[in-house]
């Protein structure tokens, strides 16, 4: 009988952690992300959250000069998730840097980005109009609002 999905992802949270895969986790914590970990342990990244914590082993990110210049250079033009990836951390860890910076991403509205709403706002969702402009669909939401245009089943 094939087990569902729901299924193998209880039986990944609830991995037996030998003195092997701790040792592990102290060698490779700071050179691995979370999700690699869970990768490699087969387990959930909340899994490995939880070991970390129970370990009491703590990643201090420390942002040196070239972080933040990196940052400063492409916080305008790349997504907190590239930037991220980049930079090998987190985007809630983009997120806050950015904000400890004082550098906010102000979307201004062009007569093409309105079009691109109205030629599109039928068909992708604010996520997707949103990656696609640079913004949040927090913004395009509004903007939407603002130009009067609502789907269908709004």
């Amino acid at each position: 009988m094939k087990k569902n999905h729901i299924d193998e992802k209880s039986q990944r949270s609830r991995k037996r952690w030998t003195d092997e895969d701790r040792n592990f986790l102290l060698n490779n914590y700071m050179k691995m992300s979370n999700i690699e970990l869970a990768e490699h342990f087969g387990t959930t990244i909340d899994s490995i959250a939880f070991q970390l914590r129970k370990m009491n082993l703590h990643r201090i990110e420390h942002w040196d000069e070239r972080k933040d210049n990196y940052l400063k250079k492409n916080y305008l033009i790349m997504t907190n998730k590239e930037l991220a990836k980049r930079l090998k951390t987190t985007s809630l860890a983009i997120n806050n840097r950015l904000i400890r910076l004082g550098l906010r991403r102000t979307f201004k509205w062009t007569p093409d980005s309105e079009k691109f709403l109205l030629d599109n706002y039928l068909t992708m969702s604010d996520s997707e109009m949103a990656d696609a402009l640079l913004t949040t669909p927090a913004s395009v939401s509004q903007k939407l609002r603002r130009m009067k245009l609502k789907r269908p089943s709004e």
